[in-house]
């Protein structure tokens, strides 16, 4: 079956990359000149100094730098020729020696789970009542398409890691004519050797595997489970090798072998480790947001608990007396307030707090048409006086504001938990 998607996707990113290169080889050139006049400076004063000795040193030197110059000039045509070299081993020790369209046409693995997956269509198409079999025929069905896909999407990622490493390494590779910055170059240059032993790789599976993939068909339109079985082990076995690749490569240049039955226990255990996590986070989360809505309605009850007990103390008195009742309930709000809030630090900011807070609910009461008792015209000139007829007011306030901050846990202070501010 014609589907030609992901081989559509992947010639336009191959064709936009190449394209890329090309916008790019200005900036290298540029890069490569300033590099060089850099270097040849550093290469005469060195000489210079020497008193025009070490010339074997010098010209060592020299002919390092017209290698590099040569390497960053040819670089798209020398590691396409490396890594295309590559990938032909891959496939010459698959049987299909020059096939390199094998990895260029993804599209045709796709194809080939659609030829295959076609009686299960057919079959779904003809259930009509029994719902288990149609469960056990369509689950089927999408895991041995998957399987498929997931071999198609592998060549495909593959072959752009590639393209996308040889364009973006070609703008690293003049530092390395520089010692000091020989660095990045040399990790462009690995960079390109994982990708082409990535796709080696991928290629031997693919030529081994596509013989296999194109021949996968059930016996006739009754399926059985064992039928099932086999063709969903048989994919879901190319497609782990499939997409294995890179840790294969990996294990390949490093030296050390990863392609064991464990790695699919561990992949299965991450993804079960992955979802348990999130899981406990949203948990987390909930039990987070609980105990924040019962503290936010415990200091609700007690304010409005505070409140009432304000304004049946204020109905029980006439005058003068009521105002003063009105003033101790709102006061007793205020307290029972300020103390769900602070916590600890309530000791050390209720007196001067109150003193304010008096003198505030006092002022507002007589603005509004109250009248003050005698003695509450006293305490409020007591209190004005003790706040701020001493000059004392901005002394208390960053007093209390100093025991506040020592009375705050050290990992949420400002200024890494000193009281005094840091700039």
């Amino acid at each position: 079956m014609d589907f030609n998607s992901l081989t559509t996707t992947l010639t336009n990113f191959i064709n936009a990359f190449n394209g890329g290169y090309s916008l790019l080889l200005p900036s290298v050139r540029w890069l490569t000149g300033t590099l060089l006049a850099i270097e040849l400076s550093l290469i005469g004063i060195y000489w210079a100094v020497s008193g025009g000795e070490r010339l074997i040193a010098v010209i060592k030197k020299l002919l390092f730098i017209l290698f590099w110059v040569m390497l960053v000039g040819y670089f798209d045509v020398w590691a396409k020729t490396f890594v295309k070299s590559l990938i032909n081993a891959g496939l010459i020790a698959g049987g299909q020696s020059g096939n390199y369209n094998l990895l260029l046409d993804p599209s045709r693995i796709a194809g080939y789970g659609l030829d295959a997956t076609m009686p299960l269509v057919d079959k779904l198409q003809g259930i009509s009542f029994d719902v288990v079999d149609a469960i056990i025929v369509g689950f089927a069905y999408m895991l041995i398409m998957l399987a498929f896909l997931v071999i198609a999407i592998q060549v495909v990622l593959c072959q752009l890691e590639y393209y996308l490493v040889l364009v973006l390494a070609s703008i690293l590779l003049p530092w390395g004519l520089l010692k000091p910055t020989k660095f990045i170059a040399e990790k462009a240059i690995g960079a390109i050797i994982s990708a082409g032993v990535k796709l080696m790789v991928l290629s031997f599976i693919i030529a081994v595997a596509d013989n296999v993939l194109s021949n996968i068909q059930f016996a006739s339109n009754t399926i059985e489970f064992n039928e099932l079985w086999a063709v969903f082990l048989t994919t879901g076995t190319i497609a782990f090798l499939a997409w294995s690749a890179p840790g294969m490569a990996a294990g390949l240049v490093s030296g050390s072998p990863s392609l064991t039955a464990g790695t699919a226990a561990q992949n299965m255990a991450a993804t079960t480790v992955a979802g348990a996590a999130a899981t406990q986070a949203i948990v987390s989360a909930t039990r987070a947001a609980a105990r924040g809505g019962s503290t936010v309605g415990a200091l609700g009850a007690q304010t409005v608990g505070a409140y009432q007990m304000g304004s049946s103390m204020a109905s029980t008195f006439d005058g003068a007396g009521k105002g003063g009742a009105a003033i101790a309930g709102m006061k007793t709000a205020s307290n029972s307030l300020i103390r769900s809030c602070l916590g600890p630090s309530f000791n050390s900011v209720s007196g001067a707090a109150n003193r304010n807070m008096n003198i505030g609910m006092r002022t507002g009461y007589s603005a509004s048409g109250g009248t003050l008792s005698p003695g509450m015209k006293n305490a409020q000139s007591k209190d004005i006086a003790t706040g701020t007829g001493k000059g004392r007011s901005a002394e208390n306030w960053s007093h209390i504001a100093g025991k506040m901050m020592h009375a705050t846990p050290h990992e949420a202070r400002p200024s890494g938990g000193s009281s005094g501010p840091k700039l």
